[in-house]
């Protein structure tokens, strides 16, 4: 069974190696899915709890970069970069994560899936 739950924040952020728009500071609305597979328990009928997710994203992550300059987390912080980073940060946590797909725009995303 794949479990999967989605969150939003907003972030400022600059590109440092980018010569482009995105070389200055901008921010986002991202959307933060991340995907759980693991198997169901038959004694509960479920994989894991929405709430138990929400608080650990919330905790090592939302806390983190929500209204808040990326860079000070990230020295390069690509949408790639990020997506990495987020992973890093669940990955102990959650070790059944399957992926995370970040979404910096509506219609431009990333999915990370582990080395």
């Amino acid at each position: 069974m794949i479990l999967s739950k989605r969150f939003r924040f907003e972030a400022a952020h600059r590109l440092p190696r980018y010569e482009g728009p995105c070389y200055h500071l901008h921010g986002h609305s991202y959307e933060l899915h991340v995907s759980l597979e693991m198997p169901v328990d038959p004694e509960t009928g479920m994989t894991v709890d929405f709430f138990q997710l929400e608080r650990e994203v919330k905790a090592r992550v939302l806390d983190r970069l929500d209204h808040r300059n990326i860079n000070d987390t990230l020295e390069n912080p690509t949408a790639e970069n990020i997506a990495t980073w987020i992973w890093g940060q669940l990955k102990e946590q959650f070790p059944q994560m399957s992926e995370i797909k970040l979404f910096e725009t509506p219609d431009s995303s990333v999915t990370y899936r582990g080395e």
